[in-house]
């Protein structure tokens, strides 16, 4: 962190400056940080094509801050220690571009881009810079993954043969009226929202991904003729578990932002906050399977599921002397040795209250250490740009039927 020299050459340390780009419901989690954690940085600029929506947030933080419609005259007026992308996915490589050419250090949300050709734009990008680039894979940052991790590569279960992951997401039915359910936009669920996943994998692994052969379908979310495109407009409002009021004002203030922010994104001209899930235009899936090999003889599988009752992420690692079973809805990782039977349980709830179980702040700390020590982030270009190899094999893979090698 920048220092100044106070009253008799006592240091004054500067507050670390970020600036967001893109005002969306991820941007929440820099902004509701900052706001809890004001010695560890401030918030200077927001940025969005739709200024109106900085404007809920900055009233709704207490923000005394610029709203701009151009990340680059922001970068330029500003000049902050950081910019957090935090865009539609498609929408990320501009402004991480933009941000490294000046030197500005970089947090990118996930996916690192939608396309390989974007992801190499923004690699050249940061090797040509002095900034950190960070990419925001959060979950590498939750204790339940940490955990498994650490068991991992401390050798808890010898040699591991087979990694088995599984999300279970209620809230991901909220995908088919949002810009997600369009591969132009999210590149899929393959990428949107199984990259988290994608890169878990290869963190555990530990070794290249070799191969990918992926199944999917949309199996519930198909046209109903007897719905009406907007849930406001439904004759079966009262009685579809999915129907989504976006006109009543709500009484958890977050909840309310995020309406507001679907008010204002609709009268620009973007897709109503209350569009048919099932009627709405979208090629993408709700549920899937993905089977990744890698170099070392390990082979996982990966199950995504938004069809479900309840959302957690499970994981299930072999070895030759043990295994772990994990759920992080709950919080506990156990490991059972494989010839004496006995079990180690950890119990993680308590270290789990913020976002994404715990991963959310956690992540936004390492970030700040990253920039502000020089150290290495935990993830950077070169696992986003793997993971989104990965997701897009899937989905090819899903397309055509076919096993896809890894080059």
């Amino acid at each position: 962190m920048a220092e100044d020299t106070g009253i008799k050459g006592n240091p004054i340390r500067k507050k670390f400056r970020i600036a967001v780009v893109g005002c969306s419901a991820r941007s929440t989690m820099f902004l509701g940080y900052f706001q809890k954690n004001p010695s560890d940085g401030e918030i200077v600029g927001l940025c969005d094509i739709i200024p109106e929506r900085g404007e809920i947030l900055k009233k709704h933080y207490g923000l005394d801050v610029d709203v701009f419609t151009d990340d680059k005259v922001m970068i330029e007026k500003l000049k902050p220690d950081a910019v957090a992308v935090c865009t539609s996915d498609y929408a990320h490589v501009e402004p991480v571009v933009h941000a490294l050419e000046t030197d500005t250090n970089v947090f990118c949300e996930k996916p690192m881009a939608v396309t390989l050709e974007d992801c190499d734009r923004m690699v050249v990008a940061a090797k040509n810079s002095s900034a950190v680039f960070y990419l925001g894979f959060n979950l590498r940052h939750g204790p339940v993954h940490e955990t498994i991790h650490h068991l991992i590569t401390t050798g808890h279960l010898g040699k591991v043969t087979t990694i088995e992951a599984n999300e279970y997401y209620y809230g991901g039915k909220t995908y088919f009226r949002r810009w997600n359910r369009f591969r132009k936009y999210g590149g899929g669920l393959w990428l949107t929202k199984a990259c988290h996943d994608f890169d878990l994998l290869n963190w555990m692994a530990g070794a290249e991904p070799k191969t990918v052969y992926a199944v999917s379908s949309l199996s519930h979310y198909k046209p109903k003729p007897e719905a009406s495109k907007l849930c406001r407009e439904c004759k079966l409002q009262f009685e579809c578990p999915d129907y989504y009021d976006v006109l009543t004002p709500r009484d958890e203030p977050l909840a309310e932002v995020m309406r507001q922010l679907k008010i204002v994104s609709e009268k620009n001209g973007q897709d109503p906050g209350d569009l048919c899930l099932f009627n709405s235009d979208k090629d993408t899936f709700d549920n899937g399977i993905a089977v990744v090999t890698y170099a070392n003889d390990i082979r996982t599988t990966y199950t995504v599921n938004v069809l479900t009752a309840r959302s957690t992420r499970e994981m299930r690692v072999i070895g030759t002397e043990g295994m772990i079973e994990a759920d992080m809805e709950e919080g506990v990782v156990t490991l059972i040795e494989r010839h004496s039977g006995r079990k180690y349980v950890s119990d993680l709830s308590e270290m789990m209250k913020s976002g994404h179980g715990g991963a959310d702040d956690r992540l936004i700390k390492d970030f700040l250490r990253s920039c502000q020590t020089g150290t290495k982030p935990r993830s950077s270009w070169r696992e986003g740009r793997l993971a989104v190899q990965v997701a897009l094999a899937a989905r090819e893979s899903a397309d055509t039927g076919r096993v896809i090698e890894l080059g």
